[in-house]
Order: C-alpha cells, then structure tokens, then sequence
C-alpha cells in the first residue's frame, strides 16, 4: 500500500470515529451524519433542545463550528470552508443591566440545501435558508435567506449582490 492510500484510509477512520464520538455525546440530538469527511478542529455544539441534521457526503474543513439550541440542518454534497461558524441563536439585549453572558438567547433554525459550496470565513446567522446548489463567497456574514442556484457575494463597501449563474 502506498502512503497515500495509507493517509487517505487514515482520515477516513478518524472521521468515522469523530462521528462515533460525536452520536454517543449526543446521541437524541444528532442525526443522520453518514459518509462526513472533516478535517481538523471541528466542533460542534448543542443544546438542551438543540438538533442537528447532517446530511450525506458533506465535508468540514479545518476550524469549523456548528452551535445549535434550536435546530440547524445541512443538506447532501455540501462542502463547508475553513473557519465557518453557524449560530442559530443569538444574545437578546434588553434595557436592563445584566451582563451579556446573563442574556437569554432568541433562537431560529438555519436550513442549509444540498450540493451547497460554503467559502472559508462564512458566518451563518439564526433565521437563515440557503437554497440548494448555491455558492457563499467567502468572508460573507449570511443574516437572511439566499434562493437556490446563485452565487452570494457579500460587499464590504455597500451592499450584497446576488449572482444567478443557472438557466
């Protein structure tokens, strides 16, 4: 066997074990998460009530963090870049004194579609749908829903532009 059938095997083995660790941690709250590629530092979070639903074929790559207290979905064939975060939840801010950490949280949950391209350093905020076969530049903040089968590409002078690049 050559090494680079050695390490290709290997990575497959630390994904499923990852997988393994990550069903028994939370095993009524995980779901589906078949055939899931990672690379380093992949973390995931859920809450109490939380739920996630993976999809098949999806990669993470490097520093990747899902953090559910609602629910978060991610479709087939998705490739997710490094350094994405996805947050279905968020701090509510009120008029009293409390330190932020005291907040409660408003939550809504995040569908992300099949065969879906999300660039490195993608922040995916509570609310959101992103369609199917759809592309997030890369550096993107996501705070509202994205139709299928366009390119998203989020300005950092003036506002987002919306790409189609299907018939």
């Amino acid at each position: 066997m050559n090494i680079s059938k050695f390490l290709s095997m290997n990575n497959i083995i630390k994904s499923k074990l990852k997988i393994i660790f990550f069903k028994i941690i939370y095993h009524h709250q995980l779901f589906g998460a078949k055939s899931i590629r990672f690379r380093k530092r992949f973390n995931i979070q859920i809450g109490k009530y939380g739920r996630v639903y993976i999809g098949n074929r999806v990669f993470f790559n490097n520093d990747v963090s899902v953090n559910a207290l609602e629910c978060i979905s991610i479709g087939d064939d998705v490739i997710i870049g490094e350094n994405v975060k996805i947050y279905d939840h968020n701090h509510v801010f009120g008029g009293d004194s409390q330190v932020v950490e005291k907040h409660k949280f408003k939550t809504s949950p995040i569908k992300i579609g099949d065969n879906v391209w999300i660039g490195s350093n993608v922040t995916i905020l509570k609310g959101v749908t992103i369609g199917d076969r759809s592309i997030i530049s890369a550096g993107s903040v996501i705070n509202k829903d994205v139709s299928s089968d366009v390119i998203y590409q989020q300005k950092r002078i003036s506002n987002e532009t919306v790409i189609t690049y299907y018939d």
